[in-house]
């Protein structure tokens, strides 16, 4: 009922709104409609977002109570169909390591820039904005310098693109309130700007590191390189976060695209994910208030089951019973045995997972080392607790792509076993990482090359071979539309896979 009120409040301000505000900034002014889908009307400054090269974007920025600006669609959307599409208004470094500040790639202490004295192990056009300002930096440590670097170059951009990260939060208020450590040492980071002559004010200066520490999305500074940086993508920041999204982004290099995982109707909010769906809620819920300063309260923090997937559920030491929290959106909740009603604090909850993953970090990464610790870590959680889920995808991946278990050497029990992990793992995270995303391509992949093994170990009949043949095949095509999520050279690379398979 509660999702279907929503709905009909959404369409309503769809309806009510198109013909007078502008899709994405609301303005009322020198408006337009899209002469080629109608489904929207946009001021002169916007048009482009929705139509950036040829094919109209099918969304629009509403304003909900209780939520504030988020993203809706304007029309039916189908699985794996472009959303967004945005380019970073700058990228930074992001990383401890010391890194080349044009490229991103490691360097060496005696690699630096001749004239400011920085990193440097390359010419381009993103240091330039920083070097002549930063010749006299003395700040405490890499990220101190990365978050100055960023915020000159993100009060460096061209005022069209800032009026669209104007619009994004800074927390600056949490922030200042915070006492917990600060890696970027943001306070002597403002101090060391200003000594070094920044001329924009302070406020304005601690505004846009705020910007940038609350929508900063991971990335690359080349196409296809390592993600040693974080980049500002305006449009997608104006995604809301669910631990159940239905988009997934691809960054590449600077470009983004935003696709739809699952069909959505018109009217459905958009949304993203900040944080990776495999983390069980114990783990995941706590660094929301810490890094973006709300509480989550999605569908799936909201159910201690959390989707029926029991991701974080522990084993019960009196009747192996199902521990869970009895209010899941309470941190310090108590968490109670299904079975006995026994129960323990939260804390206990978080010392018993810290154990398990513990145990996960000291296993050797060797297949047979890792099937014991799924067998010792059942006696510590549910079977499909998020560190075991973790432990049997990493499983289905190894068997046979080691150099020491090859596709081929595998025996009939282990190939059964590399199908079975990948099925269990995509069953259950189905349910919290749902439709066409990056891991269930890769097990589909996974599967599909087992199952051409199965088929060349047996004797069959030809009709019975073009059966399985066309499973295969299935798929691959499966996996494809996974793929759109990726960036180009993995698209190419995977085609080439695909191929090899299909003519095995």
């Amino acid at each position: 009922l509660t999702n279907n009120l929503d709905w009909q409040v959404t369409m309503s301000l769809l309806t009510e709104n198109r013909e007078n505000e502008c899709f994405f900034c609301n303005s009322k002014t020198q408006l337009q409609p899209c002469e080629h889908c109608d489904k929207i009307y946009s001021c002169e400054n916007h048009l482009q977002i929705h139509r950036p090269s040829n094919t109209c974007m099918p969304f629009k920025v509403v304003t909900k109570e209780g939520v504030g600006r988020c993203v809706v669609a304007v029309r039916d959307i189908l699985a794996g169909e472009m959303i967004i599409e945005d380019k970073a208004a700058m990228i930074g470094p992001a990383c401890r390591e010391k890194v080349c500040l044009e490229c991103l790639a490691p360097v060496s202490e005696d690699t630096k820039c001749s004239s400011c004295g920085l990193p440097l192990c390359c010419e381009g056009p993103r240091h330039h904005m920083e070097c002549q300002v930063l010749r006299g930096w003395k700040g405490s440590n890499n990220l101190s310098l990365y978050l100055a670097v960023c915020v000159i170059r993100g009060l460096a951009i061209d005022s069209c693109t800032h009026e669209r990260v104007d619009k994004l939060m800074d927390h600056l208020e949490e922030r200042q309130n915070d006492d917990s450590d600060d890696d970027w040492d943001c306070k002597n980071t403002m101090d060391q700007l200003v000594k070094c002559g920044m001329e924009h004010s302070r406020q304005a200066m601690e505004r846009m590191a705020g910007i940038f520490l609350t929508n900063n999305v991971s990335c690359a500074a080349l196409s296809g390189g390592k993600e040693n940086g974080f980049g500002l993508f305006p449009i997608f920041s104006t995604l809301s976060h669910s631990c159940v999204a239905n988009t997934r982004r691809c960054v590449d290099g600077e470009k983004m695209t935003v696709r739809a995982t699952i069909p959505l109707k018109s009217g459905q909010e958009i949304k993203t994910s900040y944080i990776y769906p495999d983390l069980g809620s114990v783990v995941r819920r706590t660094q929301f208030p810490t890094t973006w300063y709300f509480d989550c309260a999605c569908e799936r923090c909201a159910d201690p089951t959390e989707l029926g997937t029991f991701l974080s559920s522990l084993r019960c030491d009196n009747c192996d019973g199902c521990v869970l929290p009895k209010q899941s959106l309470v941190y310090d909740s108590i968490w109670v045995c299904g079975g006995c009603d026994q129960s323990i604090t939260a804390a206990d909850a978080v010392k018993k997972t810290q154990t398990m993953k513990k145990k996960c970090n000291e296993c050797k990464e060797e297949i047979e080392e890792m099937e014991k610790l799924i067998q010792e870590l059942l006696n510590f959680g549910h079977p499909n607790h998020y560190l075991i889920m973790q432990i049997k995808k990493e499983l289905s991946l190894r068997y046979g792509n080691m150099e020491n278990s090859l596709m081929s050497n595998l025996t009939d029990q282990e190939l059964a076993r590399k199908v079975l992990l990948c099925q269990e793992w995509m069953e259950v995270m189905g349910k919290v990482d749902m439709g066409f995303t990056l891991s269930k391509g890769k097990l589909l992949e996974e599967v599909a090359k087992a199952k051409l093994e199965n088929i060349k170990r047996s004797e069959m009949t030809k009709m019975k071979l073009l059966m399985e043949m066309k499973e295969v095949m299935k798929l691959v095509k499966e996996v494809g539309k996974c793929k759109q999520f990726e960036n180009k050279e993995e698209q190419k690379q995977f085609a080439m896979r695909a191929k090899a398979m299909i003519l095995t």
